[in-house]
């Protein structure tokens, strides 16, 4: 094997040896859906913000999580998505089986995580649903399982699905 003898080849080096070592998580144009959510978790695993920011494509399309700002684009409010449900709270995550469908990967997950345990259930179960192209996540989703009793009891605390108590209808003027 040849070594570069350049500044810039020794750096390109270094930090392909890096990567390699780390396990960092970086994109990877030819990357399969399955690899790309390989990556996705061992970043979050590892907390690695950088990693899991470096797979979520420019365009990839608008979380519905309540914690983005309006003037958050479309990445920035992924990643807080992620960072703030998976990241920050210590969540693992055990991939009980996927299906692919072209760019389209059904993973079904059990999440662990302290948060869980606070609001009285041992984990959650649901679906994280990609499209991935390019190498990139250009849309993700988390569908939790409601036919699953402490999946509902947690969703159930945060005022959603059908565990939730009924909204109140507003009072009338008399």
């Amino acid at each position: 094997m040849k070594f570069p003898r350049s500044a810039l080849g020794c750096i390109g080096l270094w930090m392909s040896l890096l990567g390699l070592l780390t396990g960092a998580a970086v994109a990877q144009p030819g990357a399969t859906p399955d690899q790309v959510f390989d990556r996705y978790a061992q970043a979050v695993h590892a907390g690695d913000m950088a990693a899991v920011r470096a797979l979520i494509a420019p365009d990839v399309e608008r979380s519905d999580f309540v914690g983005c700002q309006p003037q958050m684009d479309n990445p920035t409010c992924l990643a807080h998505y992620i960072e703030q449900t998976v990241v920050v709270p210590k969540a693992s995550f055990t991939d009980l089986g996927r299906v692919r469908r072209d760019d389209l990967l059904d993973v079904r997950l059990e999440v662990r995580s302290p948060l869980y345990t606070r609001a009285g259930v041992d984990r959650i179960v649901g679906r994280d649903l990609l499209q991935v192209r390019g190498g990139l996540i250009r849309s993700f989703r988390f569908i939790p399982d409601f036919q699953d009793p402490p999946t509902v009891r947690f969703f159930a605390t945060l005022g959603i699905g059908p565990g939730a108590p009924a909204a109140r209808p507003a009072a009338s003027q008399p």
